[in-house]
């Protein structure tokens, strides 16, 4: 009997926490050169090393990266969305403003990006889908330079 009252306690201290204790809000990131919302059960990792950051959704359905390149051999914005597409073996490369975006696979996943610039190159990707995804880049911000400049 004390079992079934352990069970039942677990049992209801879990529905209280996913009920109220578990907040859906996102939390705002700061990053060295960029600012994101991240949504609460998201996995963050880091590679400062590279000026990478991999965002990964609750059940591995998606994964956003944002990876921010030194400018050190002065190409355009328009020659680096055309070289990141290519390694990439993108599709579809087109310009809203001052952003390109394209499309690739990756492991059979249809998958997108995109380029943009401020003081560096910003080079975004998502792999698979998740509900997320698109509040996460509408809060994309790039912060090398002042003000702080939206990537859309």
């Amino acid at each position: 009997m004390t079992k079934k009252m352990y069970v039942v306690a677990a049992v209801a201290v879990l529905a209280f926490l996913t009920l109220f204790g578990i907040s859906s809000e996102a939390v705002v990131t700061e990053f060295e050169h960029f600012s994101i919302d991240v949504p609460a059960g998201w996995i963050v990792e880091e590679d400062k090393e590279s000026n990478t950051a991999y965002f990964f959704s609750p059940n591995f359905a998606a994964v956003l990266t944002v990876a921010m390149i030194e400018n050190e051999e002065g190409k355009s914005l328009d020659e680096w969305a055309v070289t990141l597409r290519n390694e990439m073996r993108g599709t579809n490369l087109e310009k809203s403003g001052s952003v390109y975006t394209f499309e690739f696979e990756s492991e059979g996943i249809p998958s997108r990006a995109a380029v943009a610039e401020n003081e560096m190159i910003v080079f975004l990707t998502v792999i698979g889908g998740h509900d997320d995804i698109e509040k996460m880049i509408s809060s994309f911000t790039m912060t090398a330079v002042t003000p702080a400049v939206p990537l859309v």
